[in-house]
């Protein structure tokens, strides 16, 4: 049985239904990326935890560079697997199928990239508390990107400007703002 090395464990903020998209200077607008939500725990040893709490390492294990990328840190994101520029559920769920949580699928042809969006842990020191536009710079601070792995890049205040370009490009959007990010610690 794997063991976390953190004593707290995090819940993935999931997304909320709205009337439509709007605009407000109290809300970040992000690409909905149609992935599989994970948390990233990562100081000596790395664990991708789904929203259901089962482990996903093994069946991304290109993944494993968030241990140089993102080193003492617990991260919230989405596992993506791109294909001619957008999310390819297809694609990610057959990765999860040929593989389990602690054996890579064989012959995984399909990479996906870990898209970052907050960082809820720096060094053992919770975070989840501070505003989000400070974790962001935090973020911004503890994450080097990789072939594997990205920061998502949000928009303040243009919410319908951007829903509009996303959906003209075939991706989903989302919006959140302080009160839908914050993350809720689990029982360990």
């Amino acid at each position: 049985i794997y063991t976390l090395p953190y004593t707290t464990l995090f819940r993935s903020m999931l997304a909320q239904s709205a009337t439509g998209p709007f605009t407000s200077d109290a809300w970040l607008f992000e690409i909905k990326w149609n992935g599989i939500r994970a948390i990233a725990y990562v100081n000596d040893t790395l664990s991708l935890r789904s929203r259901n709490d089962h482990e996903l390492v093994g069946q991304f294990p290109e993944l494993g560079e968030l241990l140089t990328l993102a080193p003492g840190t617990v991260l919230d994101g989405e596992i993506v697997a791109m294909s001619g520029g957008r999310p390819d559920m297809q694609a990610l769920l057959s990765r999860l199928q040929k593989g389990s949580g602690s054996i890579p699928p064989p012959r995984a042809t399909v990479p996906v990239t870990y898209i970052v969006f907050d960082i809820l842990e720096k060094e053992g020191k919770p975070l989840i508390d501070l505003p989000l536009l400070e974790r962001r710079n935090m973020l911004k601070q503890a994450v080097t990107e990789g072939p594997h792995v990205t920061l998502s890049v949000p928009v303040e205040e243009r919410g319908e400007d951007y829903y509009r370009a996303a959906i003209a490009k075939g991706l989903e959007g989302s919006w959140q703002n302080e009160r839908t990010v914050r993350m809720s610690p689990g029982c360990g």
